[in-house]
């Protein structure tokens, strides 16, 4: 499995293959919003939780996101335990991977279906998410009760912020799980985009499930990234002022492609 580039040293830019992994991304999106907006002091940092916590309920109503961690997680397993038996596989490493991954499968299985009392119930929330459709629906005026409790001690905010958070960890830490062993399992190699832009084939034998394109941090261009499992495409853009259309780079550009399948 590779491993993870120092944050502080690359910019990394990832296209899902199939909607399962498109989900996963955006709840993980959703997750470290919810995180950085509940650990924050001011109604702003609030305000940022609360609008995750009601964009993750919204997704997790429309699709059995559960079900597709089971299946994705169970196939992981599937795939993981056929390592154990090949020559040169650090078993070492590999069996708190096993064991991590059938717990999470474990504690997946035995939740009870739906949304907990705290968030199923939850009238207050309820009067947010009913505004919050609407342009600036969440304001003061439109929502009093939730103006006054933004106003409450920040302490009183954390606490109640983070026993919504933990209505949602058994989906929070399956989908960090499914994505970290999906990320760690590409080995990254040197690619050239000639004239900005490159094209490859990918292995038809590797059901491939995520790109991932990674750039030098401070990079003047980013990569605009399409394919399927058996292709993919990248067009290096930059954007010379803001608010213009950006525009494909003409010089060749090095950068690292991990394929990413497990």
């Amino acid at each position: 499995m590779s491993a993870e580039p120092s944050p502080a040293s690359v910019i990394t830019y990832e296209y899902p293959l199939n909607e399962r992994i498109r989900t996963f991304l955006r709840l993980e999106f959703l997750f470290k919003q919810l995180a950085f907006g509940a650990q924050g002091d001011s109604p702003w940092h609030t305000r940022a939780a609360v609008d995750a916590l009601l964009d993750i309920k919204a997704l997790l109503s429309r699709s059995d996101v559960r079900s597709e961690l089971q299946k994705e997680l169970g196939r992981m397993q599937s795939n993981l335990e056929k390592l154990q038996s090949m020559a040169g596989v650090d078993k070492d490493r590999l069996a708190p991977l096993l064991t991590e991954v059938a717990g999470v499968s474990q504690h997946l299985r035995e939740a009870p279906t739906g949304f907990p009392p705290v968030i199923r119930d939850n009238e207050f929330l309820l009067a947010i998410e009913q505004r919050a459709g609407v342009l600036g629906g969440t304001c003061a005026f439109d929502l009093p009760g939730f103006h006054l409790w933004l106003e409450s001690p920040a302490d009183e905010r954390r606490q109640l912020l983070r026993e919504w958070q933990e209505a949602f960890a058994l989906t929070r830490n399956g989908t960090a799980l499914v994505l970290r062993l999906l990320r760690g399992s590409a080995d990254p190699t040197p690619e050239m985009a000639l004239a900005g832009g490159y094209q490859t084939v990918l292995d038809h034998d590797n059901p491939y499930q995520m790109l991932r394109v990674i750039l030098p941090a401070g990079t003047a261009w980013y990569p605009e990234i399409s394919g399927s499992r058996h292709y993919c495409n990248v067009r290096f853009l930059h954007q010379p002022e803001k608010g213009e259309r950006p525009q494909q780079v003409t010089s060749d550009v090095s950068f690292t492609l991990e394929r990413c399948v497990i």
